[in-house]
């Protein structure tokens, strides 16, 4: 499968719409966790799907912080490293499945920022490994874009020592077969849904 990037701002009126009906990264934990989350997002992508519309998503004041300070995490990743990031909009591995990544980095390197409260960020330093929590997301984006590695940023400015967190991770072959027949049984249990209504 060819990959397509569809160059739009992030959060922007086309780029929600691009991304309506579509199985993306940010919920691929959703589409491999059998237990929790994963049947309230299949009737998510599916309402999209037969309606056009949008369902709005909660977002608390974590979150809101988190879209706000993503460009000057993108901006301080790049004065660290002295690498320059191409933001994208969003880039569809199929006309079902896509993500939006927060960035490319050089030719095989990504991005995912996040900006999470105190707490959570020294617990990421503290821990030194990817958060579980995205480990889908993450190797998900790097199967879509084809790329080999992810710098996963954590960025908070109120913790002066260290505002800023890097966890390289790399691409793992066996968990992206893993999550592509996960995907593969989502998207086929999805347009059989679909069809009943």
């Amino acid at each position: 499968m060819n990959m397509k990037i569809i160059d739009c701002e992030q959060r922007s009126t086309e780029w929600y719409q691009v991304r309506m009906g579509k199985v993306t990264a940010s919920h691929f934990n959703d589409v491999m966790n059998k237990k929790s989350g994963r049947e309230t997002y299949m009737m998510r992508v599916l309402a999209e799907r037969l309606t056009g519309i949008r369902e709005e998503t909660y977002q608390n004041q974590d979150m809101l912080n988190g879209i706000e300070l993503e460009p000057e995490a993108r901006e301080f990743y790049e004065w660290v490293t002295n690498t320059p990031v191409c933001q994208v909009g969003f880039v569809e591995l199929d006309t079902d499945v896509g993500c939006s990544p927060d960035g490319l980095v050089m030719d095989d390197g990504l991005i995912e920022i996040k900006c999470p409260r105190v707490t959570t960020h020294i617990s990421y330093i503290l821990k030194d490994s990817l958060p579980s929590t995205y480990k889908w997301q993450v190797q998900g984006q790097l199967m879509i874009c084809k790329r080999q590695w992810t710098d996963f940023v954590s960025f908070c400015p109120e913790y002066l020592k260290q505002p800023m967190w890097v966890k390289r991770v790399e691409s793992d072959p066996a968990l992206q077969t893993q999550l592509a027949g996960g995907i593969a049984d989502f998207v086929t249990e999805l347009i059989h849904k679909e069809k009943l209504l």
